[in-house]
């Protein structure tokens, strides 16, 4: 599909490419497509990461996720414990659990065997989640859909809004820069935090 949401390097050099029509990679020569014929739970895809045992996680709009080891796909539903219909954020975490953010779930956290799920009711600013990223300093940072964004320090969270000065409190990226300072790009231009 020409309507391209997310690119992603893997470790093998692999480019992959989430589309609205599904899954492509291109190896340097040529694209191969996955769909839901492949295994795929859904076919429009938002988010890619790969985790530190190589495997793809694959977040799709609406249902769901899943989980690509080089050979097939698994697919992470309600069922298993995922919150909401569709992941649009995936990272891991330097402890090696896996965070995905979800549109109307919250953001759930994956240890490899369980899903545990935090939302507005536990502190969390929106339960739909855009962006994830991880700071130097070991704390997660939840860009939410017109809730601004959630600082998580293990224990608790902590939100930033346009009340605080973030620019927009819709976040659709985070990244932190060398000096440690936060970037958010928001529906209202981008922000800069720097915490003491």
């Amino acid at each position: 599909s020409n309507v391209v949401e997310s690119i992603r390097e893997d470790s093998e050099g692999n480019i992959w490419f989430a589309t609205s029509e599904g899954l492509s990679r291109y190896d340097g020569r040529e694209f191969s497509t996955f769909t839901t014929e492949h295994g795929l739970a859904h076919r429009a895809i938002v988010a890619i990461s790969e985790d530190s045992d190589g495997n793809l996680w694959i977040g799709s709009r609406h249902l769901g996720l899943a989980r690509y080891d080089g050979e097939r796909f698994r697919s992470f539903g309600a069922e298993d414990g995922l919150a909401g219909d569709g992941v649009t954020a995936i990272l891991q975490d330097r402890d090696g659990q896996l965070w995905f953010g979800t549109n109307g779930g919250g953001v759930c956290r994956f240890d490899g065997n369980t899903f545990s799920t935090f939302t507005m009711s536990d502190g969390l600013a929106g339960n739909v989640v855009f962006s994830i990223a991880q700071a130097t300093d070991g704390f997660l940072w939840f860009g939410t859909n017109g809730g601004g964004v959630s600082r998580y320090d293990g224990q608790t969270f902590t939100t930033y809004t346009t009340q605080d000065g973030l620019s927009g409190n819709v976040v659709w990226s985070i990244i932190e820069d060398r000096s440690g300072a936060m970037w958010l790009g928001t529906n209202k231009g981008a922000s800069r935090i720097r915490l003491p």
